[in-house]
């Protein structure tokens, strides 16, 4: 599904990281700063961060034609990442533990619903106990509000 494609009708970004370990702040950051930014958000398009990704999640997914989620990475990449994310069929008893694919994966499981969904990886560089993001993180993080802007078209 193309993220700007009519029939993504019903369309979520999630964001969820710990704002208080610096970098891992991203996801929700990210949020903030949609909600703050001065492009307007379409009424098909619903926010939403969280500390991290829960059970209960599965629910707010299956509502939607498209989601996408949104956290920092440690991967080696360029500024930040975006894949597609696949529905996983494993179970886990560690609800810290789930990643966009279990969400998935238990929306397919509960709720016989599977939406389109991708996710934005946005490179951190530090971890620490501290309520800020890295001058690196900040950047990246401004340049991956553009790139979804703009594939959303908003």
């Amino acid at each position: 599904m193309d993220l700007q494609d009519p029939a993504a009708k019903k369309i979520l970004v999630y964001g969820y990281g710990n704002p208080g370990r610096e970098d891992d702040g991203l996801g929700p950051l990210f949020i903030d700063s949609l909600e703050k930014s001065e492009c307007p958000l379409e009424s098909r398009i619903e926010l939403h961060s969280s500390y991290q990704l829960n059970i209960e999640d599965a629910l707010l997914v299956s509502g939607k034609d498209l989601v996408v989620f949104v956290d920092a990475s440690r991967e080696d990449i360029d500024g930040f990442s975006f894949r597609e994310v696949q529905a996983s069929s494993r179970m886990s008893f560690f609800t810290h533990g789930l990643d966009a694919g279990d969400v998935l994966g238990l929306a397919r499981k509960l709720y016989n619903r599977r939406p389109a969904a991708y996710l934005l990886g946005i490179k951190g560089y530090s971890w620490g106990p501290v309520e800020s993001l890295t001058p690196g993180a900040q950047e990246n993080l401004q340049k991956a509000l553009s790139f979804l802007l703009r594939e959303l078209a908003v």
